[in-house]
């Protein structure tokens, strides 16, 4: 019993990080601090639903079935930045553009400069047709992180400006991205621009340089790029 305190003291600091990690609202931190048990509390709202796989909790929540209904509610029940991301990013893998827009907005109203929020708003807005609007968030993402995510920020910004009718744009946007990234996707990317804006000749040079680093690669990533080295190699077939 003597140990009792400290390990409520070590259990809510826990609940304290984790729900700082998951930036969740300020209300949850005042559950936790200064209501009897409020670290429980936070544990089984929140927390549970990591180590669940969905079935036990809708069983007591009451919660919708199907994963995509499972991330509703729970951005709803319990709308951390952390859970309405996740809902967001499932609404956009459905295709479901402009509702993903609208929660990804949601979030960016409270941390302006979230990344992975800015990131899926640009994607969805991509992906709904607009193109222009889609860049602005997308330049914006990528002044704060020119790497966000392995550099698909910037391959996805490349294809906005490319669909907004900024070709030339588009190719620096790559052209700088094989300087830093030696990444042979990210090649192949501007020899596939490179040739739709018909300069084949440096499709090509791109393209056989591509090919003759991963030649010289490590076996691994050989291994991993292999799919793209193929590709580099039917695209110069076909010059």
């Amino acid at each position: 019993m003597r140990l009792l305190p400290a390990i409520l003291l070590v259990f809510t600091i826990w609940m304290i990080v984790d729900a700082i990690r998951r930036r969740a609202e300020f209300w949850w931190f005042l559950i936790i601090i200064f209501v009897p048990l409020g670290a429980f509390v936070y544990f089984f709202m929140v927390k549970f639903q990591d180590y669940s796989t969905g079935g036990l909790r809708r069983a007591f929540s009451g919660a919708p079935s199907g994963s995509l209904s499972e991330l509703q509610y729970r951005a709803e029940e319990t709308p951390s930045v952390a859970n309405k991301l996740a809902f967001a990013d499932a609404l956009a893998g459905a295709e479901r553009y402009g509702e993903a827009s609208d929660v990804y907005r949601e979030v960016l109203r409270k941390d302006e400069a979230n990344k992975q929020a800015l990131h899926g708003l640009a994607r969805s807005l991509l992906g709904a047709g607009k193109a222009a609007e889609a860049c602005e968030h997308f330049f914006r993402l990528l002044e704060m992180d020119n790497a966000f995510a392995d550099y698909s920020a910037a391959l996805d910004y490349a294809e906005a400006l490319w669909q907004s009718g900024q070709k030339e744009d588009a190719i620096e946007v790559l052209t700088g991205l094989v300087q830093v990234s030696s990444r042979i996707n990210h090649r192949v990317a501007l020899g596939h621009y490179l040739t739709l804006n018909e300069r084949k000749s440096e499709a090509k040079d791109v393209l056989t340089l591509a090919l003759r680093d991963h030649e010289h690669s490590p076996e691994f990533i050989k291994r991993r790029d292999k799919k793209w080295a193929a590709r580099a190699e039917q695209m110069l077939r076909e010059l």
